[in-house]
């Protein structure tokens, strides 16, 4: 029979004053029980793989192009320098993160994930947008007047011969099909821009050929449509 303020026993038994439960659960907090009976507050969580890191390292423009290994030595778990061994894919851009997993710092669970940040270095010639590779091309004059067939270098080592129409003007942009950036199934083109260069001092023969070029060609009004659109 239950009475205000405590329990009373069956028979013979004392009383529990105040309703202090302190004695049926072992002299801990009936709440503290309560709340890991049904998963409440305070309840232990369960073990954490450990945390993410990064770091970053710097390509060249053509290894960013075709893909590399990377070999790094770092510290991710406090026991001194480790070797770590990373795949770069091919057509990966400045800036990318690659992840190697199980390569972060130790955890209950196992450890976290290495993530490496790319930089890449500019190439003297070469230069991408998307996945086509751009670069410029200086033809002479002469070439560039006459037509011709020119050698052009490409990343992979090997040439493509490119053809110059009689009259290319310069900036003219020749494509190159397939000879891009390959990522996945998608294969870019190489874009070539004609630069017409300029001699900056001529003399003897080659003087008096242009001298005789500028004669030849007096009559033949190269700025006529530049100044009829100045005037629009």
């Amino acid at each position: 029979m239950f009475e205000r303020g405590g329990f009373r026993a069956p028979t013979g038994g004392g009383q529990y004053q105040g309703g202090d439960f302190s004695d049926l659960f072992g002299g801990g907090n009936p709440q503290d029980i309560f709340a890991n009976l049904f998963g409440g507050g305070g309840g232990r969580r369960g073990p954490r793989k450990g945390s993410d890191l990064q770091t970053e390292s710097t390509i060249t423009f053509k290894e960013s192009v075709f893909g590399t290994t990377l070999d790094l030595k770092l510290n991710t778990d406090g026991n001194g320098p480790q070797s770590i061994s990373a795949r770069v894919p091919a057509g990966v851009n400045d800036g990318a993160k690659i992840r190697v997993k199980g390569k972060g710092a130790p955890g209950e669970a196992g450890p976290g994930d290495l993530f490496i940040q790319l930089h890449v270095k500019p190439h003297a010639i070469f230069s991408r947008k998307g996945e086509n590779l751009i670069l410029t091309l200086p033809v002479t004059f002469a070439e560039a007047t006459l037509g011709a067939d020119i050698k052009v270098p490409t990343l992979s080592g090997d040439d493509v011969t490119v053809r110059l129409a009689a009259g290319t003007p310069t900036s003219r942009v020749l494509r190159v099909k397939g000879r891009g950036i390959k990522k996945g199934t998608v294969i870019g083109d190489l874009l070539v821009t004609i630069e017409v260069q300029v001699p900056r001092r001529v003399e003897g023969k080659a003087e008096e050929a242009i001298k005789a070029f500028a004669a030849a060609t007096a009559d033949d009004d190269v700025r006529a449509e530049f100044n009829a659109k100045a005037k629009l």
